[in-house]
Formats: C-alpha cells, sequence, structure tokens
C-alpha cells in the first residue's frame, strides 16, 4: 500500500513539475511575442531643444491593428490583393473634384483590411469579407465591444465599392483644403509677381515656377500649419506666408525628387523634367527654393523679428533631415540594398518624409499661433506635436507606397509602380526580400537593372510575390497600427483647443482650420486614394 502511495506522489509530483514548466514556457513565449510588436520610433530636435529634448522617441505597438472587430467569433481569411482597377474604374472618384465635393472611397487594399481597428475614434464593423458595417456621421469608440457597437448604433450594411465607405469626416477635409488652396496659391501668385515685375527680372523663370504648386496637390502641410496655429489660439492669416513658404519647399523638393528617382508623372501630369529637360527643371527647382525664403523673410513684419527667426531655424532643420533622408534612400538604390528592416524604414521615412510634410508644418504652426515668443517656453508642446507628426508622417508615406502599388494613375496622380521601376527600398519591398526565399534572388537581380530595361513582367514578378508574402497586408497593417499610435497622442495634447472660433479680428473665412481638421487628419492619411 505504501510503495503504491508513493508512487502515485512521485507522479503527481513529476506532472506538476512538467505542467508548471510549460506554463512557465507558454506565459515566456506570449511575452516575448508581445515584446516582439514594439518598436521604438525617434528622431533628434533641433539645437535650441537639445538640452531639455535632445531625443524624441515613440514606442509603438505594431501588433496593435491585428486585433478583430468582428461581430461574431469567426474570421475570414483574407481575399488575394489582385488589383481590380480596370473593373472598378469607374466607380472611383477624380482628383479634379476633390477639393469641393467629392467623396472618397477606401482604396482597393483598404477595402480588403478592415478587419483591424480604425484610427481616431471610428470603429468598423466586419461581417463579411465582401460587405463592411460602417457608422453614419458618428465617432465610435474603438475599446467597446462589437456587441455594443451593433446595439447601440445604426449600422449600414455596404458593399466594398460604394463611395460612402469614408472613415474621416470628408467635409472637414475639404472645407479645410479648399480654403488652403484659394489662399496659399493666391499668396504664391502674388509673391511671384512682386519678383517677376522687378526690372530686369527674366520673366520666363516665373511662368515655369507656378507650374508645380499650381498642379492640384493636398495641400496637407499649409493646412496642417494653420490648422495647428488657430489651435492653440492664434489667426490664420498669421500662419498663412509660413504656410505658403512651406508649400513652395515641398514643390521644390518634388521638381528634384522626381529628377533623383526619374519619375515620370506628377499630379496628373508629366514631370516638369520631361516637359523642359533636367538643367532647366533644376534650376526651377533652386529658383523655388529661393522664393520659399523670400516668403520667409516677409515673415518679420506679420509675426515680429523672433518668431520669424524661430521659424526659419525650423526650415533649417527640416531641410537637414530631409536631404539626410533622401540620401540614405537614394544609397539604398545605389548599393540594392538587401538586408533592410521595417527599422531602417522608420529611420529614413522620420528623415525624409515626416520632417517636412508633417512635424515641421505642426511645429511652426504652435511657434506663429503660440502667445509666446520664446521657444523656451514651448518645449513639452513643441516635442509632443512632433511625437504626433513623426508617428503620423510615418503612416502617410506607407500609404502613399501602397497606393503607387495599388492606386489609380487618375487618383493617385502618379505612376502606378513607379516605386518598384525605381528599386525604392518601401517597407513593402523590404518584406518581400526578408521573406521570399529564393525568389527574393531574382527580386534583387530585377532590382539591379536600369529603370529602362525593367519590364512588366518583371514588376508583375515582384508584386506577385509582394501578394504571395503578405507584404501588402503587412504594410497596411503597419500603417494602421502608426495611425492608431498617432490618435492617442493626439488625444494627449491638451494644449490644443477643441475648436477655435473665427473672430472678428481675424481675416481668415474658414473655422474648421483647428482642432477638428488635425483629428480627421489621422485617417484621411490611411484611408485616402490620392
Amino acid at each position: 500500500m505504501l510503495a503504491i502511495f508513493l508512487l502515485m506522489l512521485y507522479f503527481c509530483f513529476y506532472a506538476w513539475l512538467i505542467y508548471g514548466h510549460k506554463q512557465k514556457v507558454g506565459i515566456q513565449l506570449q511575452e516575448d511575442s508581445h515584446k516582439k510588436n514594439f518598436i521604438k520610433i525617434t528622431t533628434a530636435t533641433p539645437k535650441e531643444q537639445q538640452k531639455n529634448k535632445p531625443v524624441l522617441a515613440v514606442e509603438v505597438n505594431l501588433g496593435n491593428s491585428i486585433k478583430n472587430n468582428f461581430t461574431n467569433e469567426q474570421q475570414f481569411p483574407l481575399p488575394a490583393y489582385r488589383p481590380d482597377f480596370e473593373e472598378n474604374a469607374n466607380k472611383k472618384i477624380n482628383t479634379e473634384e476633390y477639393a469641393e465635393n467629392s467623396s472618397t472611397a477606401l482604396p482597393t487594399f483598404a477595402q480588403h483590411l478592415t478587419n483591424v481597428p480604425l484610427a481616431a475614434e471610428r470603429g468598423v464593423a466586419n461581417t463579411h469579407p465582401h460587405h463592411y458595417a460602417i457608422a453614419s456621421a458618428v465617432n465610435i469608440a474603438t475599446n467597446g465591444s462589437s456587441e455594443a457597437l451593433v446595439e447601440n448604433y445604426k449600422v449600414e450594411e455596404v458593399t466594398n465599392t460604394a463611395e460612402e465607405q469614408l472613415m474621416y469626416d470628408k467635409n472637414i477635409i475639404n472645407q479645410a483644403v479648399h480654403q488652403s488652396r484659394l489662399a496659399v496659391s493666391e499668396a504664391i501668385k502674388e509673391f511671384v509677381a512682386t519678383k517677376s515685375d522687378i526690372k530686369g527680372a527674366y520673366k520666363p523663370l516665373y511662368e515655369l515656377l507656378t507650374d508645380y504648386p499650381f498642379r492640384l496637390g493636398k495641400m496637407l502641410r499649409p493646412t496642417l500649419c494653420i490648422s495647428v496655429a488657430r489651435a492653440i489660439g492664434g489667426k490664420g492669416h498669421d500662419a498663412l506666408t509660413s504656410a505658403a513658404a512651406l508649400e513652395l519647399y515641398h514643390n521644390a523638393f518634388l521638381i528634384h525628387d522626381d529628377i533623383e528617382d526619374g519619375s515620370e508623372s506628377r499630379r496628373g501630369k508629366g514631370t516638369l523634367h520631361q516637359m523642359i529637360g533636367i538643367p532647366r527643371a533644376i534650376n526651377v527647382g533652386d529658383a523655388t527654393n529661393v522664393l520659399a525664403v523670400g516668403l520667409l523673410l516677409e515673415n518679420m513684419s506679420v509675426i515680429g523679428v523672433s518668431k520669424a527667426l524661430n521659424v526659419l531655424h525650423e526650415i533649417e532643420f527640416m531641410a537637414q533631415q530631409s536631404v539626410e533622408g533622401q540620401a540614405m534612400e537614394l544609397d539604398w538604390v545605389a548599393t540594392n540594398a538587401s538586408h533592410l528592416t521595417d527599422q531602417d524604414y522608420f529611420k529614413m521615412c522620420v528623415k525624409k518624409t515626416c520632417w517636412y510634410s508633417f512635424i515641421t508644418p505642426c511645429r511652426i504652426g504652435l511657434i506663429v499661433g503660440h502667445p509666446s515668443a520664446s521657444n523656451k517656453e514651448l518645449v513639452n508642446h513643441l516635442a509632443g506635436i512632433s511625437r504626433f507628426g513623426m508617428i503620423l508622417g510615418i503612416a502617410f508615406q506607407i500609404q502613399d507606397d501602397l497606393l503607387n502599388l495599388q492606386g489609380q494613375l487618375k487618383d493617385y496622380g502618379k505612376e502606378i509602380d513607379g516605386d518598384i521601376y525605381e528599386g525604392k527600398r518601401t517597407l513593402m519591398l523590404n518584406h518581400v526580400l526578408s521573406h521570399s526565399g529564393k525568389a527574393s534572388e531574382n527580386i534583387l537581380k530585377i532590382l539591379a537593372l536600369p529603370r529602362d530595361k525593367k519590364t512588366p513582367e518583371d514588376v508583375a514578378f515582384i508584386r506577385e510575390q509582394m501578394e504571395l508574402c503578405g507584404s501588402i497586408e503587412h504594410g497596411w497593417k503597419v500603417a494602421r497600427s502608426l495611425a492608431n499610435k498617432a490618435a492617442e497622442i493626439f488625444d494627449s495634447l491638451d494644449f490644443l483647443q477643441p475648436e477655435t472660433p473665427l473672430r472678428s479680428e481675424e481675416k481668415w473665412g474658414c473655422p474648421v482650420h483647428d482642432h477638428r481638421f488635425i483629428k480627421e487628419i489621422i485617417n484621411y492619411v490611411i484611408y485616402r486614394n490620392a
């Protein structure tokens, strides 16, 4: 009896040891997996901030977008990502109608991947891989249960080709962008005219200076600048000069960028260097930069010398970061880089895209709109708005790269698959190189070819490998995670007023250039199709 009892005791003790070990291993694996989803994204700051905030960092959970919002427990497989552009071409909008009265449908890949949480408090319940339930003109918190969403809100089922599938308030976006386009275009036009009218000026140059700025661009940078200025309590007209200068810098960068990348189209037309030749286009780009400096000097009489100098410092730092980021990207193409990680891409993207497209416009808006002329009093505010712009800027660039793969030319305004022809190391290309096994050798051989030697079949092969490896899905989920994080950071920026009504002394006509536009831009950057 005693022997049987001891034997049973031994087996119980052994089972306890085995179970305890497996449980610990399981917990450790879960913790390791959780840690792998987190990535830290950093950037340096202008020298005026370096004593207090030398480096800004944000930790992002890239697994944040994998959680599903289904109304039941069933999960559906993701459909293939083959583009259906010709089939749905008549259902897409034209960018020429965008500013005033258009609706924007979800891009093709976004339609296939709406089973992950939305940013900026807009929820989606996915009940079928080809049907999506969306809230109609209401905000839904994403932390509620799916049952609560269906129970408490009137939800409308629509097909994946409906143009009503907007994840942002198009009226706010359109109204703000349209007003920015009118005001900024007029400011640039008047300033170009003052330079062109100087005795002895070479007028043909100034005619070319108005080409890119007057093509139908998104006007994202000026609109952000003015919106942040008003959200902090400033006046819209005080930020207009800086906003117009940012738009000129953007267009100068585009002219040079198109030459360096060998791009063929920009905003629905041929690139400037294709129209007038590379030497003349380079000169127009240089002249556009000079024009932007001239506008910034005008700031001294608008916002005062101290703030004007602070804005100049911001522009100088922005330009430095941008050329460093461009150098990184060009070097990767030149060396046919093959082992780049998501972290490498984020670092390049922060420098090349985030500073001049998001961080600097937001920072300048803050400097212009804040009552204090001393940046020392704005250190924490500038750090917060910079973190927001950094994370949202990466999401914006990933979406831009996705549109280059699966957008439509008439909406996107640039050539489809241009990034592959140019060999740009996008997040999706880096992913397919790391996950395609032996096929990666063929991909690298194709990428090593000059642009004019790559064939449509070569590009189709790379796209097929991206689909097989889930590279497009990966890009969309990362962009979604980043947008969620940007929304979280934005909610913490309590120094921005919820609304800034127009004041009698304000020479501005659009009331939604404030917190409301900035909030809507979070989802716009990942759901736009242009």
